[in-house]
C-alpha cells in the first residue's frame, strides 16, 4: 500500500495536498462540498491586524489559461478571526492541518496578528504572506532582502510555530530569497504567489479589473511555479510547498519532482471544488502504477539526463 503522509514542519501530514490561502475562505466555506478533514490541510485566507475591506469592484475575471484577482486581501481582521473563524477550525479540521495566512502594512503589524494569535489552538502554523501584486505593498517585504530577513527573524522570536514565508516570484533569483528566509529562521517557503497581470476591455478602453492590475493564477503559470520552486528548493534545507495552476495529479507531481515536499490547490477549486480529491487520488494511483511506496521517494527526484547532479545556478 502507497504512504502519501509527509513529515515535515514538526508534524505529520495525511497527505501532501493543501488548500490555498485566497481560494478555500477560512474552510467553512467548502465544508459542504468536499471532505476537508481527508486532505493534508488548508490555508486559511489572510489575516490582518485590522479588517480590510480589500479593493474595488470588478475584482475577478478570467484570462487564457486561468484568472486574474484583485481582492486586496479582504478579511474579517485578527479579532473577528480568532472569535469566528478559529473556533470552526478547530472543530472540524482534526486530521488536516492547518497554517494561518498572516499579512500586515508593516513588520509591527505581522508581529501583531503572530502575538495575538500564539496562545490559541487548532492550528499548526504561519504562512507569512510578503508578496500579494494587487495591494499596494504587498510585496515591501518580499522584494526587500534586508526587510525580509528583518521580518523574518522578528516573527521567530514571537513563536515556536512553524513559519512559512510565501514568496514572490518577481525577483531576480527566488533562490537568493529563500536562502535569506531560511537564514532568518523561517521553516519551511511556498513557491509561489501570483503574478502581476492586467486586462483590458477594449470597447471601453479601461482595465477589467478595479485595481487597475492583478494576480494571474491558474494552469498559464505552472511552468514558472514549478521552475521557481526547483530553484528555491535547491537553494534551502528547509522544505517547500509548490503552488501555482494545479489540476491534477500529474501537476502536483511535476512540483514534488522538483522538489516540493507538499503542494496547494488554489485556482482550480473556482472551476472543481473536487480538484484537490482528484489531486491525491491520481497521486496515488502513479505511486502505485509505479511501486513507489512513500512519497517522500518522489520529492527533489527529478532526473536531467546529461547533467550531473549538483547546485542550479544562479541563471537559467
Amino acid at each position: 500500500m502507497v504512504g502519501l503522509g509527509q513529515s515535515v514542519l514538526g508534524t505529520s501530514f495525511q497527505s501532501p495536498v493543501l488548500l490555498a490561502s485566497g481560494t478555500c475562505g477560512y474552510g467553512e466555506e467548502y465544508a459542504d462540498l468536499i471532505p476537508l478533514d481527508t486532505l493534508g490541510g488548508l490555508v486559511t485566507k489572510a489575516v490582518s491586524l485590522e479588517p480590510r475591506a480589500g479593493n474595488p469592484p470588478h475584482r475577478v475575471a478570467e484570462t487564457p489559461g486561468g484568472m486574474i484577482n484583485a481582492i486586496g486581501l479582504q478579511n474579517v481582521g485578527l479579532e473577528r478571526f480568532r472569535s469566528e473563524k478559529l473556533p470552526w477550525l478547530r472543530e472540524h479540521l482534526v486530521s488536516a492541518r492547518t497554517l494561518i495566512n498572516v499579512v500586515g502594512h508593516s513588520a509591527g503589524e505581522y508581529a501583531g496578528v503572530v502575538s495575538g494569535l500564539d496562545d490559541d489552538e487548532g492550528f499548526l502554523g504561519y504562512e507569512i504572506n510578503v508578496s500579494c501584486p494587487n495591494v499596494k505593498d504587498g510585496t515591501l517585504f518580499g522584494t526587500d532582502p534586508q526587510g525580509l530577513s528583518d521580518l523574518v527573524s522578528k516573527l521567530r522570536r514571537l513563536t515556536k510555530r512553524p513559519l512559512v514565508v510565501k514568496l514572490t516570484p518577481n525577483v531576480p533569483d527566488i533562490g537568493h530569497y529563500a536562502r535569506i528566509c531560511e537564514d532568518a529562521g523561517a521553516d519551511g517557503l511556498s513557491t509561489i504567489n501570483t503574478f502581476p497581470g492586467m486586462l483590458i476591455d477594449v470597447e471601453r478602453r479601461q482595465p477589467v479589473i478595479g485595481n487597475v492590475s492583478g494576480g494571474v493564477s491558474g494552469p498559464a503559470i505552472l511552468p514558472m511555479g514549478v521552475y521557481l520552486t526547483w530553484r528555491a528548493a535547491a537553494a534551502v534545507s528547509i522544505p517547500v510547498i509548490g503552488i501555482g495552476g494545479i489540476r491534477s495529479g500529474a501537476d502536483a507531481l511535476q512540483y514534488i519532482l522538483a522538489g516540493a515536499s507538499l503542494v496547494q490547490v488554489g485556482t482550480a477549486l473556482f472551476v472543481d471544488p473536487s480538484a484537490p480529491i482528484q489531486v491525491q487520488e491520481e497521486i496515488s494511483g502513479y505511486m502505485e502504477r509505479h511501486a513507489i511506496r512513500s512519497l517522500g521517494d518522489l520529492v527533489g527526484a527529478l532526473e536531467i539526463p546529461g547533467r550531473d547532479p549538483g547546485p542550479v545556478e544562479d541563471s537559467p
